[in-house]
């Protein structure tokens, strides 16, 4: 899809986030109020949370400040302490602390409940309209009147795949809720601007890290765009309860989410194998809320599947992956080039190269994992209609059951994880990435991926007909799996070996400095960098492609 759909709701002043966020002071004040209680039902010795919390916060303003801190944190932390150690008798030490964490916990939902500014949010839509332009359109130098590209181009750009129609239909009908594969800094921002700008449905809050609000002008713009921030330096039990009921509760009263169950971004490249569970229980959560309490609003689970032909962090991504994983069987070789020449090709890419993103929306699911169409019903697999409703009533009472609630998390896990894997669109470029990366391995089983990636720079070398030969073989075998529905190509993948090679030699990771593969001459193809090649290879790890490739490359020392 490369036009735009026609916004649901066309002024941002009606949106759920607006009107959410308007009511601000009385939501903490709901939050508040459910995490003590939450806190209050799981530990029956409130003092030593609370001591836990003084102590885990004061080691934290000892060890990591930042900037974005409050000013009065060292001197805060100190008297709390203070406070509950003058007291003198138990009794009086348990009202204490229940006065304290119910003053904590509104100073965290403070800092972690952002807002949203109708104003900020068209100025941030006209400026990422800009940015995205030269992100993705090559500059015409003849027509320097057009350098920055047109929305046009942009919108072909981004390509938008998948439920769309459904999400725009489903947007009015219950809370979604969207679950993002994480390869990039860009996936949020990115995202955001697709669901307003092509999809046409209104904004969504989503998770930021506190850190990137140590940049003043990066602050005062993000505290207005609907985002709630995240401390991960903060791993005391009252930080972490209430922003698990930010979650719950923020869901609970319509506040459609964009969340990523895998955590952090993907270091090594390849797609998310284990996810996190915390967020997709909060989830859970929310749906049981809004059934004990009547209203039946369904809580709508979309998984996203995000494709980049280049992720801008991928070579510190990498090195952090091959450091970790190889530990003592890895040591890092520089390049050896300026930081100027590094610099001067990024630019230079970026004036003359373009390239694009897909982003497709799977089929969107409830909580338990089963189908739900347009109208908001669910579908289990064997096609029958089911309600909700059953999934959390005992006798025909809605309760919460903390072992049944986590089996549901995992089973949706699961289910998004499927997801991920059957909806994925196979991009020339990692395709192109995973078979030439393959046939170097096949050359050296005797080595370790941690020695190839050092040893063999600019002694690779894969014969041209040889890498046609294997990818056509790969692509014909792909095919035949897609036709059974079990993976996803994109056209140009679609259209052989040859257009395949052509769009991935010129997009695969294009901004980088060294060239993860490129065409040496006419009969055979080299890398300036297999630690980029190994890092978009690995986006297809778990496909199964590799038992297509027969045939060993011909590298030379």
């Amino acid at each position: 899809m490369s036009s735009r759909k026609e916004h649901i709701i066309p002024n941002p002043d009606e949106w759920p986030i607006t009107r959410f966020y308007e009511k601000r002071s009385e939501f903490i004040k709901a939050l508040n109020e459910y995490t003590f209680k939450r806190l209050s039902d799981k530990n029956s010795d409130i003092v030593s949370v609370l001591e836990k919390t003084i102590y885990m916060e004061k080691q934290r303003v000892k060890n990591k400040p930042w900037k974005v801190d409050p000013p009065d944190d060292k001197e805060y932390w100190n008297s709390l302490g203070q406070e509950l150690a003058s007291t003198i008798t138990p009794e009086e030490k348990i009202a204490t602390a229940q006065k304290i964490v119910s003053r904590i916990v509104n100073r965290y939902g403070e800092e972690i409940v952002g807002g949203f500014a109708t104003k900020t949010f068209r100025f941030a839509r006209k400026t990422l309209t800009s940015v995205f332009k030269r992100l993705f359109n090559k500059i015409h130098f003849p027509y320097l009147i057009k350098a920055w590209g047109s929305k046009e181009d942009l919108f072909e750009r981004i390509q938008v795949s998948g439920s769309v129609d459904e999400i725009r239909s489903l947007f009015q009908k219950g809370t979604v809720i969207l679950v993002p594969n994480h390869f990039s800094n860009l996936d949020s921002i990115l995202l955001g601007y697709a669901i307003d700008a092509k999809v046409g449905i209104p904004a969504f809050t989503w998770g930021a890290g506190l850190n990137l609000f140590d940049v003043e002008i990066l602050a005062r713009y993000m505290n207005r765009l609907g985002t709630y921030r995240v401390d991960r330096r903060k791993k005391n039990p009252i930080y972490l309860e209430t922003l698990k009921a930010m979650s719950s509760l923020s869901q609970h009263f319509g506040l459609n989410n964009i969340f990523f169950p895998g955590g952090t971004r993907s270091r090594s490249g390849s797609m998310e194998k284990n996810l996190k569970l915390g967020l997709l229980q909060s989830t859970m959560e929310a749906q049981r809320l809004n059934l004990q309490e009547g209203n039946g609003k369904k809580i709508i689970i979309v998984p996203v599947v995000l494709g980049y032909h280049f992720v801008l962090e991928a070579k510190s991504l990498i090195e952090g992956h091959l450091r970790q994983e190889g530990r003592e069987k890895y040591t890092r070789i520089s390049s050896g080039t300026s930081v100027i020449k590094k610099t001067w090709v990024v630019f230079k890419n970026l004036l003359r190269k373009d390239s694009d993103v897909t982003i497709h929306f799977c089929q969107p699911i409830d909580v338990v994992g089963n189908a739900v169409d347009a109208a908001g019903d669910s579908y289990d697999q064997t096609g029958k209609k089911v309600d909700i409703k059953d999934y959390f009533s005992l006798e025909d009472s809605i309760n919460k059951d903390n072992q049944r609630e986590k089996v549901y998390t995992q089973i949706l896990a699961n289910k998004i994880i499927e997801s991920y894997r059957k909806e994925n669109i196979i991009l020339s470029s990692h395709l192109l990435a995973f078979v030439a990366f393959e046939l170097a391995k096949q050359q050296f089983p005797e080595i370790s991926v941690y020695e190839m990636v050092n040893k063999l720079n600019k002694n690779f070398i894969i014969d041209a007909e040889q890498l046609h030969t294997e990818l056509a073989n790969v692509i014909a075998q792909l095919k035949v799996r897609e036709a059974d529905g079990e993976v996803s190509l994109s056209d140009s993948v679609n259209k052989g070996a040859t257009i395949c090679i052509s769009e991935g030699i010129k997009k695969l990771g294009l901004f980088h400095q060294t060239r993860p593969i490129y065409r040496k001459n006419v009969n055979s193809f080299s890398s300036e960098s297999l630690k980029l090649l190994y890092y978009y290879h690995n986006r297809l790890n778990g496909f199964g492609i590799e038992d297509h490739i027969s045939a060993s490359a011909n590298l030379v020392e």
